[in-house]
């Protein structure tokens, strides 16, 4: 099954969904949906989306869920009414610094993916309310996570996670969900998650972890440019 390229003739056309099916590209005459505000293709057979696709800029809805999406497209970072972007069960392994474009956005997801890292970029998304990126390979995340003060939801079980930022401590009065199980914590850290979100994260702010936190992160340099030096030789 495909999309037709006639599709972008519905030009006052708002919703559109064409979830659980076969669909392995889209046209780029989808850039004609100019009033489209909802789109559902959960569960499809994508692996890039068309670049046209980002001039569709009256986007509130995007759900690109259980497809096979292995990078996003340049310019997705304007849509600029995106509100709920879900990306989950996909081949992402880095997500796009465009992300922090999307200063509406209110909800991500980004489960089962390959990603290693988030851009620091996502602190710009200041109206994020909920993250879910779960089961992934995250090894670390940036302190701009702290600067998000509406977060109230942040699910970051299932990664490589030995560290979180102190950061993340200062959303102590918002972040009423904190789902952080099945990481690799280091002990102190580990001891303090199984005592549940409060205790944890005050612990996340208090002197004592900050200065372990950056003693931390300061063995992984050196180990890191050891690193580099042997791959070098």
């Amino acid at each position: 099954l495909q999309v037709p390229p006639n599709v972008g003739e519905l030009v006052h056309l708002t919703r559109l969904n064409v979830s659980y099916n076969s669909i392995s590209k889209l046209p780029p005459e989808v850039a004609g949906l100019r009033n489209l505000k909802y789109l559902n293709m959960v569960k499809n057979k994508l692996k890039d989306l068309p670049q046209e696709m980002t001039q569709i800029d009256t986007l509130e809805e995007l759900n690109l869920s259980i497809n096979k999406i292995a990078e996003l497209p340049r310019g997705f970072g304007s849509y600029n009414h995106l509100r709920f972007l879900d990306l989950s069960f996909n081949c992402l392994t880095e997500l796009s610094p465009q992300i922090g474009l999307l200063s509406t956005l209110i909800e991500l997801h980004i489960s089962f993916n390959k990603l290693k890292s988030l851009p620091a970029e996502i602190g710009r998304c200041t109206n994020l309310e909920i993250i879910k990126m779960g089961n992934n390979c995250v090894t670390k995340l940036p302190h701009e996570l702290g600067q998000l003060e509406k977060l109230r939801s942040l699910d970051v079980s299932k990664n490589k996670l030995k560290l979180l930022p102190p950061d993340l401590g200062e959303l102590h009065e918002v972040l009423v969900e904190f789902s952080t199980s099945l990481n690799p914590f280091i002990k102190e850290l580990d001891l303090n998650a199984r005592k549940g979100r409060e205790k944890l994260l005050e612990y996340l702010r208090s002197e004592e972890y900050d200065k372990l936190y950056f003693s931390k992160m300061g063995e992984q340099k050196e180990s890191d440019k050891l690193s580099e030096k042997d791959t070098k030789y």
